[in-house]
């Protein structure tokens, strides 16, 4: 979209976001997109780990139900939200994205793009994140002309979830132009 139509977008903020890169995906990984568009059960233990800092560390092995740590109760109410909000998404969101996501990084269309992108980018990425490869972050972050990345010690891939003040600290300097 910034490349199609840049005079509509300012400056960007990213969260943890699949770069331009794409992603690669084995079949055994697709298959874990099909048991979790058929499985609450599954979908939790998966995106649990997404904001690994809510959960009993314990309680994210395999085979085993995530279990809150104390004291998170309204983070609890937000993450159940989304996780009933995640089951209202379409067939094709659950398989497409792997999908295209695969097909964007077999061909590298957007990675050649890279330094057309020249909207001011604001990106976090949690060290503790397991979903996305810091080396592709860090490789956009270098081609691109003005892209900043911000590296935050001890949160997972939902810093919005697991330190929503510091998030929004981010977010609202960002646009506030900071």
């Amino acid at each position: 979209m910034l490349l199609k139509q840049p005079g509509r977008f300012g400056r960007v903020f990213a969260l943890d976001p699949v770069t331009p890169l794409g992603m690669s995906f084995t079949a055994d990984q697709v298959g874990l997109f099909r048991a979790m568009m058929m499985s609450r059960e599954v979908t939790r233990a998966v995106m649990a780990t997404a904001a690994a800092s809510l959960f009993v560390p314990e309680s994210l092995a395999p085979n085993t139900a995530p279990r809150f740590r104390q004291g998170v109760g309204e983070l609890q109410a937000t993450y159940e939200t989304l996780m009933e909000q995640t089951f209202g998404v379409s067939e094709g969101v659950w398989l497409g994205t792997p999908f295209n996501l695969n097909l964007e990084r077999e061909s590298g269309e957007l990675e050649r793009r890279m330094p057309d992108i020249l909207h001011p980018h604001l990106v976090l990425w949690g060290e503790r994140d397991g979903w996305i490869a810091p080396e592709d972050l860090r490789t956009m972050a270098s081609a691109m002309p003005d892209c900043r990345l911000v590296m935050v010690p001890g949160i997972g891939h939902s810093m919005n979830l697991e330190l929503p003040a510091l998030y929004a600290g981010y977010f609202g300097a960002w646009f506030g132009g900071l």
